[in-house]
């Protein structure tokens, strides 16, 4: 596979904004942090996305015309799109608490278990921007028909009040508009993939919904639900549509049973909705009394990742 150049920013600035530093790459573009003024003469951060050369203008402009269309609190907001330098760009609203992959690999580093009402919660959250995006719909009430295809760790957020939001729609696709990737492309995250998703079939929103489950058994068991000694792609692949599950005694029943019906690889068989889903985690919650608030994240945050607000 060929490796995309990295971006080059003339003098550190980009257009109106001034990159301060690179949070992150992915197949289509690049991400830094910038600064620029708001309408108000206030000094902000964001995060700025650039296209990376060879990629597609066309798929880079669906994925800002969907953020024009979404306005929900767990998905995360544009601030405007254009082009300065000859690169398209998408300035996005920045997070202090930065992503999911990074909070996993601190409690990691520091051999702390995650803590299950925090995997719950961010996940109730995922499952409720998801709700939004799965039922989005045109300026004129046109069905949508999205389906992310790429939940991930690495594509959810946290602000410093403790949100938690879903981004990164680059490879989303709507099925009654045409736009995304074309069908037998496998888009999307390795680890996160559904069983359909590895064979190149048409994606629904369940197939999000799978790969929702494989970050609740991740934040609830500890590990990924499909571990295999051989790492190769298709190794990973195989196990995902085999999906063997196994849990550890100290995972409750209750929490197995919900685990096993969103990680089922015939479609049918799984949560037929985000709402669904969420209805199940919310029960769970509730009789376990693992309520927890935005304030109770921004503290964990703040003790794992030492930010201050």
């Amino acid at each position: 596979m060929q490796l995309q150049p990295t971006i080059e920013i003339p003098s550190g600035r980009f257009g109106k904004y001034v990159v301060r530093s690179r949070l992150g790459a992915g197949g289509m573009a690049e991400v830094f942090l910038a600064e620029a003024v708001d309408s108000a003469g206030e000094q902000v951060n964001v995060a700025l996305k650039l296209m990376k050369q060879g990629v597609s203008d066309e798929a880079f402009a669906d994925e800002a015309d969907l953020m024009d269309l979404l306005h929900h609190p767990n998905l995360v907001r544009k601030l405007e799109s254009g082009e300065a330098f000859g690169r398209p760009f998408i300035a996005m609203e920045f997070f202090l608490g930065g992503d999911l992959a990074a909070v996993m690999r601190a409690h990691r580093d520091e051999m702390k278990d995650f803590p299950a009402p925090m995997g719950i919660h961010i996940v109730l959250e995922v499952l409720k921007g998801l709700a939004y995006f799965h039922q989005a719909k045109t300026r004129t009430g046109t069905p949508l028909g999205l389906v992310h295809g790429d939940v991930n760790p690495s594509n959810i957020f946290f602000s410093g009040k403790g949100e938690v939001k879903l981004g990164d729609y680059g490879v989303a696709k709507s099925r009654r508009l045409g736009i995304g990737p074309g069908e037998g492309v496998t888009a999307g995250k390795l680890h996160y993939l559904s069983p359909e998703q590895t064979r190149g079939e048409p994606l629904t929103p369940a197939s999000d919904l799978f790969s929702v489950a494989v970050v609740l058994y991740e934040l609830v068991v500890g590990y990924h639900p499909f571990l295999t000694k051989d790492p190769s792609p298709e190794a990973v692949m195989a196990a995902i549509r085999a999906g063997k599950l196994e849990f550890p005694e100290y995972v409750d029943k209750r929490m197995v049973q919900i685990l096993r019906r969103g990680l089922q690889t015939d479609v049918s068989s799984r949560y037929r909705t985000a709402g669904e889903f969420a209805g199940a985690l919310v029960h769970y919650a509730l009789d376990e009394n693992l309520a927890t608030t935005h304030g109770d994240v921004a503290d964990w945050l703040a003790g794992i990742l030492g930010i201050v607000v």
